[in-house]
């Protein structure tokens, strides 16, 4: 039995309170219930839409969305953790560790430990806490301090992890009414105080599975997005009708974007490779391989330079600043894709007849194909505000602050967010655009971190100011910007001479 951790300031609180206990019995029957009791923080709602790539907002009308982007905070993209997968992102964005450490490293993925597989249409794997122990998602981070979480799906929530699972939960079911989430969500809310949820979490998937099927900003793209704009309308109508909206918050994100596929661009990794003689745990944008019957040095040998639209590493030498190294379940080699290519086998593609896929996710999460969306809207965002990109695996400090938890140990930072938080002036962002050796480089600064672009990516970096100037930073990113002169490095290469572009 739960109960709340009164102030004892004496027996007229206690009256107080009690007077308002019988306010909230009287006031029922109108659907109204009271914020959250004054010793426990404003609720928190993450949504998720599943696929929601930065740049389709202007694929339909969604007023739903525009009225919390008119009254609260929206960032330009919201930047992922590699791979951008369903589960490794959405785990990043719960726990604030990046896959490589919490070891959910694909849809699909191999333990060599256990010497077990993992998919997320196996229900049994989906549901045994095992695969997630590595890591501490926000709903255990809250009932661990007292708090009550309700969760109507999200990856890792139907398991019992560090023994604990949410108050409220759900078993995925793809086929549930978006209606009948928004309704579970609002009963929830109508509970009585002592059993309320404090953090919930919502999911809607019908926009990626469409993207697949058809392609990003296909038209039926459009019509799923509206659809769940309609939803999220009759939740926000819901919340403004027991006295919630503006006084909890809400964050609504998606988990990666999309990219275009065709049969034209697969690369068929048993032309290099003898797939008998190793495991492929995962597939599509990147590969993940491990030695099984052959060294890892035949493997490189075999993939090294094999087609010039994909590229080998061993684990421990993939890119830095994917943090891809540390866990036993990353693999011997991790083999990526070009931007819309995909790895895969003949069998494979034998086997799908008239393949149907048109639009998939999973590459490097610079990329701004695979960026998804942010927004933040609640007593603690200033309407209006606006963010450069920000990155997913920061969100966890910024919910364990809304919720006023201790957090646990994680990879992310509150310090981008800080600024905006209560907020009680607009928030001005500078845009510069510079040409570097002939190309365009832009940055988008706010007042803590900035994000820059080149050649189609956007790199998240963090503000690090010297002497000498303005100074950004991220794993094998740098950007010094000194009155108008500027130096950037890109994945440890220095873009060369830049010069600053008339505004």
């Amino acid at each position: 039995m739960r109960s709340l951790a009164f102030n004892p300031a004496g027996r007229l609180l206690g009256r107080i309170y009690m007077a308002l206990a019988l306010l909230i019995w009287l006031t029922a029957c109108d659907r109204v219930t009271p914020a959250q009791p004054v010793d426990r923080p404003p609720p928190l709602l993450l949504i998720s839409i599943d696929g929601f790539r930065h740049d389709y907002f202007d694929l339909v009308d969604t007023p739903a969305l525009d009225r919390l982007v008119k009254t609260g905070l929206k960032a330009d993209s919201l930047q992922h953790v590699f791979p951008t997968k369903t589960f490794p992102t959405h785990y990043s964005i719960v726990t604030g560790v990046h896959p490589g450490t919490h070891g959910i490293v694909a849809n699909s993925m191999w333990d060599p430990v256990r010497e077990s597989r993992f998919s997320m249409r196996n229900r049994d794997a989906v549901g045994d806490g095992y695969w997630y122990e590595a890591a501490e998602p926000i709903w255990v981070t809250a009932e661990r301090q007292g708090l009550i979480a309700a969760t109507y799906f999200w990856p890792g929530s139907e398991a019992r992890i560090h023994r604990i699972r949410p108050t409220y939960w759900k078993l995925y079911d793809a086929s549930a009414r978006h209606s009948e989430r928004v309704e579970q969500v609002l009963a929830w809310m109508d509970l009585p105080a002592a059993e309320r949820p404090d953090l919930y979490t919502l999911y809607f998937s019908s926009v990626d599975s469409l993207g697949h099927r058809h392609g990003p900003r296909a038209a039926q793209v459009g019509r799923a997005l509206a659809d769940i704009d309609r939803h999220i309308g009759d939740l926000l109508d819901g919340l403004q009708a027991r006295g919630l909206l503006g006084n909890m918050h809400i964050l609504v994100v998606s988990d990666h974007g999309m990219s275009s596929v065709d049969l034209d661009r697969y690369i068929m990794l048993d032309d290099y490779l003898d797939l008998n003689r190793v495991t492929v745990s995962d597939w599509g944008p990147a590969a993940q391989i491990w030695a099984t019957g052959q060294t890892v040095e035949d493997i490189m040998t075999a993939l090294d330079g094999a087609h010039p639209n994909m590229r080998a590493w061993r684990a421990a030498d993939s890119p830095a600043r994917y943090r891809f190294g540390s866990h036993h379940r990353v693999p011997d080699v991790l083999v990526e894709a070009d931007l819309g290519w995909m790895i895969s086998n003949k069998p494979y593609i034998a086997g799908q007849g008239l393949f149907s896929l048109k639009g998939m996710h999973g590459w490097d999460p610079a990329w701004l194909e695979m960026h998804g969306v942010f927004i933040a809207h609640g007593p603690a965002f200033r309407a209006g505000l606006r963010a450069p990109a920000v990155r997913s695996v920061d969100l966890y400090a910024l919910m364990s602050k809304l919720l006023d938890l201790q957090p646990a140990g994680n990879e992310g930072s509150l310090a981008l967010f800080q600024p905006y938080l209560n907020a009680t002036e607009d928030i001005t962002l500078e845009s510069h655009a510079f040409t570097c050796d002939g190309e365009l480089l832009e940055a988008r600064i706010g007042p803590e971190h900035m994000a820059l672009y080149w050649r189609e990516q956007a790199h998240v970096l963090d503000r690090l100011d010297s002497e000498a100037g303005r100074q950004f930073e991220e794993v094998d990113l740098r950007f010094t910007l000194i009155s108008d002169a500027v130096s950037a490095y890109i994945d440890g290469e220095d873009l060369g001479d830049c010069k600053a572009l008339a505004q």
